[in-house]
């Protein structure tokens, strides 16, 4: 059921549902226009083969995208080529995305790049500004563009003038490709065929490398531009024999950005079935209320509403958000401060983001953005392992880092990864450096929390060949799962042992969880599960540490001890880790190697309710339910029920259930009783499932009838309404239950 380490195992007493974010923007129409030029006609130097062919390309390319303009030039002179890109200058004025390719000659000449128009002589240094095109004018001729900026230069090759052209000033220094640029504006990025001081190759084909990998990458369908840029450099590299390099100068914000807006469905073949998939069968529904849950915004529950009415339970709680909001409506409370309200004590890096992007102007901005700022990598600490520590990077760490690979840092669970903000932060991190592998391994994680399997397994395997343990770890989840093809147990446990015998903490709790649960064939062995463990908890590694909290306080290998089982339940949820703290909460709360003590477990409940645990939601909600260490309080119980009921636990819709059909803190409503019940049931709780088929008179009369009022709505009943459950009533439950 769990999938990539805290994703893929339940190393405490309970599972609980994980909710799985993925890529769930909806492309919406918006002017895209480009230029492309193309000089291959030297007059005063030699010709080249390439250019024309390259920009018909690019033409095709684009136009199949669905761009509003493409305009093409061929050999222009520099009074043309001005032109052209004064023209395109209004072109772009307004429009969302704004490109321009350029193949040709090009140079540099004291750090600064001009691009060369076929009537260029240079006879001298002092004629480069008079004759060529600076590069400064051509990013000039997209400013009026709004999302994307994007100068691609396929100039990269050597300057022919070069030795040639007389040096009036010693100083000028002219050297070989382009030089690196630092974009200033807005939303700029530059690719170079080549980085900065190399050449790049014509190639032996009727088109360059560059514009060949292009054409294949840049408007891919759903594909963030930074994602199609690291892809075209990947391929270069390869079609190149590492000889060309190409490279992207500038960056984005955090909203992804397609070239092609076409929709597109992910699907993989396994075991040769091939399906749409979401990641360890976790619906869509459910992965797109991950992205909005913690946001109070009509709209896109209403656009989600459009896209799962067809999924009951979701249906249900993005209904019963709506009225929410809509009674909220009705007071002066606004919908940041909605939103605010269950985040302010969140360690949900994706979610705060989330809220920043959303409500810019909220008063509680710069609180978010403290803890946000708490989340990422200590300030300091080299987070790169080729020196070059960027925001993009940083911001990388922040969206899909995996848990404790630095000193005091966090991370991110497998579930917490908002896939969409992730890509757009790793992606230009690893554009702007593509030899750091852990970097390409947090890009695969991206991909791999998004679903999209196929550049997952890439870049995972990538980083595992530069000699990354996290991604070889990765790695071997795909092969003990299946993700992306057949199971095959031997082949990950390999790699397992292969990361945990190089050291990595995360590779030795993955082995130990092997050997703990005996899984697919592997034999049952908890000597060794807590070796693996133990080698791993005292690497600071936060699930290894409550596992081992699990291991003496259930006795699996070791005598019980419930103060060992306190001491690395202790330590685990000091380090961050959601289930020890739970653990600690259950502990306290049954006086587990400790008094019992109602309120420290009221404590580290509402922790790890923090941190979005939903079994320790439903907890709280079922303190204030029965008045365990906190006065009986049916409204209290019911807001935390909610909350977890949002997060998605059917223990607690079921809980819901019972205060709606009582009016235990709300007023009596026998239809929200049974929607909720539904909802449990369909959720997967055995106990509301049990209960209703073998204690009916635990409910109202007004709620049996309503549930098969809706059971008949659904279709799967036809009898009377009477309030009794007899046989056809207690099929149709059965079949209720089924649905899940």
């Amino acid at each position: 059921m769990f999938k990539a380490h805290s994703r893929r195992w339940a190393p405490i007493f309970f599972v609980s549902l994980s909710i799985f974010a993925f890529q769930a923007g909806v492309a919406e129409a918006a002017k895209r226009v480009a230029l492309l030029i193309g000089n291959e006609k030297y007059e005063a130097t030699s010709q080249l083969n390439n250019p024309a062919n390259d920009v018909e390309l690019m033409k095709q390319s684009f136009e199949d995208a669905g761009f509003d303009t493409v305009t093409t030039v061929h050999d222009v002179d520099r009074g043309s080529m001005v032109k052209a890109l004064r023209d395109f200058e209004d072109t772009a004025t307004g429009a969302d995305v704004a490109i321009i390719y350029y193949s040709g000659h090009g140079m540099e000449m004291n750090g600064e790049n001009f691009l060369l128009p076929v009537d260029v002589s240079l006879k001298t240094d002092k004629d480069v500004e008079d004759e060529a095109i600076p590069l400064d004018r051509v990013q000039r001729s997209l400013e009026g563009a709004t999302r994307l900026k994007l100068v691609i230069l396929d100039a990269c090759r050597n300057n022919p003038f070069e030795q040639s052209m007389t040096r009036s000033i010693s100083t000028r220094a002219v050297s070989r490709g382009l030089a690196r640029v630092e974009p200033e504006s807005a939303d700029l990025l530059v690719a170079f065929a080549s980085k900065a001081g190399t050449v790049a190759m014509d190639g032996e084909g009727k088109n360059s490398p560059f514009a060949t990998a292009l054409s294949k990458y840049l408007t891919e369908p759903g594909v963030d531009v930074r994602i199609a840029l690291g892809k075209v450099r990947d391929e270069v590299v390869s079609a190149t024999n590492r000889e060309q390099e190409p490279f992207v100068y500038g960056s984005l914000g955090g909203a992804q950005i397609f070239l092609n807006i076409k929709e597109v469905n992910i699907n993989v073949t396994n075991n040769g079935n091939t399906q749409e998939v979401s990641p360890n069968g976790q619906s869509a529904a459910a992965a797109d209320w991950q992205n909005i849950r913690d946001l109070a915004d009509k709209d896109l529950i209403e656009v989600f509403l459009t896209k799962h009415g067809s999924d009951p339970v979701y249906k249900m709680l993005a209904e019963k958000k709506l009225k929410l909001l809509e009674e909220a409506a009705q007071t002066s409370v606004t919908p940041d401060e909605i939103a605010w309200e269950a985040l302010k004590q969140s360690t949900d890096a994706a979610a705060l983001t989330r809220f920043l992007e959303r409500y810019p102007d909220s008063k509680h901005k710069a609180e978010a953005e403290v803890q946000i700022a708490a989340l990422e990598p200590k300030k300091g600490l080299n987070i790169s392992q080729t020196g070059k520590d960027t925001q993009a990077s940083r911001d990388c760490y922040l969206l899909a880092g995996e848990p404790q690979s630095m000193p005091g840092f966090l991370g991110v669970g497998f579930p917490k990864i908002d896939s969409s903000r992730a890509l757009t932060a790793c992606a230009q991190a690893v554009n702007e450096n593509p030899d750091d592998m852990m970097l390409v391994n947090m890009l695969g994680r991206a991909q791999d929390a998004g679903r999209n399997y196929v550049d997952a397994r890439a870049n995972y395997q990538k980083a595992a060949d530069g000699g990354n343990m996290y991604a070889l770890t990765n790695l071997a989840w795909f092969s003990i799962y299946g993700t992306d093809g057949p199971v095959d147990i031997e082949k990950g446990k390999s790699m397992f042992e292969q990361a945990a015998g190089a050291g990595n903490a995360y590779a030795q709790a993955s082995l130990g969880w092997l050997y703990r649960e005996g899984y697919g064939g592997v034999p049952q062995d908890y000597a060794e599960a807590l070796r693996l463990y133990t080698a791993s908890a005292n690497q600071g590694y936060a699930n290894a540490m409550a596992t081992l909290g699990w291991f003496y306080r259930e006795g699996n290998g070791v005598p019980k001890d419930f103060d060992q089982s306190l001491s690395w339940y202790q330590k685990a949820a000091e380090g961050g880790d959601a289930n020890a703290m739970s653990s600690l909460g259950w502990a306290y709360q049954n006086g587990l190697g400790t008094t019992q003590d109602y309120l420290e477990a009221k404590k580290w409940y509402e922790k790890a309710a923090n941190v979005g645990d939903s079994y320790s939601m439903a907890l709280l909600g079922w303190f204030y339910d029965v008045g365990n260490g906190v006065p009986q309080d049916y409204a209290q119980a019911r807001n935390w029920y909610e909350m977890a009921a949002n997060a998605g636990s059917a223990y607690a819709m079921g809980n819901l259930s019972r205060l709606y059909d009582f009016g235990l803190g709300t007023k009596a409503d026998p239809k929200e009783a049974v929607r909720w019940a539904a909802a449990s049931v369909e959720g997967g709780d055995p106990s509301k499932l049990n209960e209703m088929k073998t204690s009916p008179n635990n409910f109202t009369p007004a709620f049996r009838k309503e549930i098969q009022a809706l059971l008949r709505d659904r279709g799967f009943y036809s009898g009377p309404l009477d309030g009794e459950f007899g046989a056809a009533t207690l099929a149709a439950i059965d079949r209720l239950a089924s649905k899940t």
